[in-house]
């Protein structure tokens, strides 16, 4: 009987988030949009969704785009306290010049999104399946870089906590699991 009630009090203030996935990010230091560093340790003490995009892509990428700027659109509505990256997958072609142009079409609010880059190719393809378990690859004789659509929760810690459909977004789902961690 008090087990009981207990879960059903926890549940009521906030529950657990289902399915987590408890991956730990790995230590980075990149650049962003506006050529300053941006590092794992920054990330400390926040929540943060991420997810893999570039420029050039010509499918999925804007549209997830546009679905992480409506995200932080209703995270600022809801006036929650969550921070935004987008990891470039073609950081040759994509300078923090060329981020900063990409983020303005989507009317990215950078108080709060930083576009990542200032690594090779290699090291963002290491990165993407070491801590989003997701291949990132570029094709040797051209064409478009082959990448992972998620969104990636990411805890106050570190710690990749779930991800989520990033065309199809659980757009309450993810401010709801982003609520829960800022509560405890």
């Amino acid at each position: 009987m008090v087990i009981g009630l207990s879960a059903v009090i926890l549940a009521a203030c906030g529950g657990n988030i289902p399915d987590t996935t408890d991956w730990k990010l790995a230590n980075f230091k990149y650049i962003n949009q506006d050529n300053e560093q941006v590092s794992l340790e920054d990330l400390k003490g926040e929540v943060t969704v991420a997810n893999l995009v570039f420029t050039n892509c010509t499918t999925v990428c804007p549209p997830m785009t546009a679905n992480m700027a409506r995200l932080q659109r209703m995270a600022d509505e809801e006036q929650l306290d969550v921070q935004f990256l987008s990891f470039s997958v073609d950081p040759e072609v994509d300078s923090p010049e060329v981020l900063k142009e990409f983020g303005d079409n989507f009317e990215a609010d950078y108080t709060s999104w930083d576009f990542l880059t200032g690594y090779t190719q290699e090291e963002i393809e290491a990165f993407g399946m070491d801590n989003f378990k997701t291949i990132v690859a570029k094709p040797k004789n051209g064409g478009e870089v082959v990448h992972g659509t998620s969104f990636y929760l990411i805890d106050q810690e570190g710690t990749i906590i779930k991800s989520y459909d990033g065309l199809d977004v659980p757009y309450e789902e993810i401010l709801e699991h982003v609520e829960i961690l800022l509560s405890q």
